[in-house]
């Protein structure tokens, strides 16, 4: 009898390591992938600003599709890493007050995308 329960308690342990290995164990998230705009202040005196677009984002395990450094409709620079971290270097143009934006999606565990606008403004005390 006690040679049956230690023999089940050796296939269930062992069971549940491989499928813990495997990620099968892991509890699912029920959050569907939903990107939210953004809108973030720049200040003038700095050529260059460092946010994260996700932090008001909802999902499970979510990943910025396009990363990279491109350049926004005004001529401004934005370097994107997978994980929402962003920096933006505004345009020479703008020397004062200006407003800035971009596209970004991100994609969950659920493998939907959502895209959302990031809005940048920047402000200068003589605005």
């Amino acid at each position: 009898m006690r040679k049956t329960i230690l023999k089940t308690v050796c296939i269930f342990t062992l069971v549940f390591f491989v499928l813990s290995m495997t990620g099968a164990a892991a509890s699912s998230c029920k959050t569907t992938t939903d990107a939210k705009n953004d809108t973030f202040t720049c200040n003038c005196k700095c050529k260059s600003c460092c946010f994260n677009v996700m932090k008001n984002d909802k999902g499970c395990s979510l990943k910025v599709v396009k990363t990279g450094c491109y350049t926004t409709a005004k001529g401004g620079k934005v370097c994107m890493q997978s994980n929402g971290n962003f920096c933006y270097t505004r345009p020479a143009s703008c020397s004062k007050c200006c407003t800035d934006s971009f596209s970004y999606c991100v994609i969950g565990a659920d493998g939907k995308k959502d895209c959302a606008t990031v809005t940048i403004k920047t402000a200068c005390s003589s605005c």
